[in-house]
């Protein structure tokens, strides 16, 4: 990705002194105002201010700021993990927990492998699978709150959800729309725990190679494929083909504080980081592009969509199914799938909202 350059005025208060002399030359009043300096805090993310991701960070940081009155400041440090590093949302995570950070945009995703296991319903494959349905989990205070209460564990209070994209699988040979053709296949795919077994269990080999490797891969064959979404595929070094109806879950940003750090603040303080972040939420939604949308410009830069059948749905669903069998030995998660599939059944999926071949 590349580096953005992004700059934030940092208000100055002043003091004003306002006085009236009488003829004696006594001062009768004087009204001050608060000059004491904005407390700030450094936001960091893995992304660029391009990105869906930053794009909601660029409204939080305004949030923050217009419902503090100025008095609360926070800056972005846009890819916080550098130039070409693997496992970058791991990386930002363990930068909150060490307190290089104050505040972090990380995927939902990154959280299994630091010992977070509370988030791992949003990841079982082929389970949240429409934008509908992940708007249903994230607006829902209650599954919200308790997706979000593990983090504790990492030392991180969460904020918000945030949904970003459907995610896919984009080939540069063959469609992946089955498990024979994922077999051997090497799968661009960010670094997680569940996200690493469901490429597995489908046959595949997961890998987050970055920079340069990627068109290295593509170009002499040792890279088969990337899970990305539609939204994001701009980024890929060749469009290849996209298996539309093929979704693995759907990308779910966790907005989060370091637990010290927000603990640190004034009560005043962290009930508005709170609502700057449910106000950043609704933002998003009716902000976010559809799938079809980013679907229809993937195919204008040269891409291809085709859909699997019900029969290879059906085929790559069995293949996933010992990783359930895994999930659900823990009660919490098989708690968490369940309320999502109950919820699932009651979504209904827009028309816009669907990708179409191309």
């Amino acid at each position: 990705m590349s580096k953005a350059a992004h700059h934030w005025a940092l208000p100055i208060a002043a003091a004003l002194v306002l006085a009236a002399t009488a003829c004696g030359g006594k001062a009768e009043k004087t009204d001050t105002v608060d000059t004491s300096a904005p407390v700030t805090l450094k936001l960091g993310t893995a992304d660029d201010d391009s990105r869906p991701g930053g794009l909601a960070i660029v409204q939080f940081v305004e949030q923050v700021r217009t419902l503090s009155g100025g008095k609360l400041l926070v800056y972005p440090e846009w890819e916080a993990q550098g130039h070409d590093v693997q496992q970058w949302d791991q990386v930002v995570a363990r930068m909150l927990k060490d307190r290089k950070l104050d505040l972090a945009m990380i995927p939902s995703r990154t959280w299994d492998t630091e010992g977070v296991t509370s988030l791992r319903a949003l990841g079982a494959p082929f389970l949240v699978t429409s934008d509908a349905l992940a708007d249903e989990i994230v607006t829902s205070k209650d599954l919200s709150a308790e997706l979000m209460a593990g983090l504790d564990k990492d030392g991180a209070t969460g904020l918000a959800l945030i949904p970003e994209s459907l995610r896919h699988p984009f080939s540069f040979g063959p469609a992946l729309v089955t498990p024979v053709a994922f077999q051997g296949k090497v799968i661009r795919t960010a670094k997680s725990d569940l996200g690493d077994a469901t490429i597995r269990a489908l046959g595949g080999k997961p890998d987050d190679p970055v920079g340069d490797a990627v068109g290295a891969g593509i170009r002499d064959g040792t890279l088969g494929g990337a899970e990305t979404g539609f939204v994001l595929s701009d980024a890929l070094p060749v469009p290849g083909i996209a298996a539309a109806n093929v979704t693995f879950t759907t990308k779910v940003n966790t907005l989060v504080a370091n637990s010290a750090a927000l603990n640190g603040l004034s009560p005043e303080n962290q009930a508005v980081l709170r609502n700057a972040a449910t106000a950043t939420l609704q933002w998003a939604l009716s902000h976010r592009t559809t799938e079809a949308a980013n679907a229809a410009a993937f195919c204008n830069r040269g891409g291809k969509i085709v859909t699997a059948t019900p029969a290879n749905l059906q085929a790559l669903t069995q293949a996933v199914r010992p990783l359930y069998t895994q999930l659900e030995q823990d009660a919490e998660t098989k708690s968490m799938i369940d309320r999502i599939r109950t919820l699932k059944q009651s979504v209904q999926i827009p028309s816009t909202g669907v990708a179409t071949p191309c």
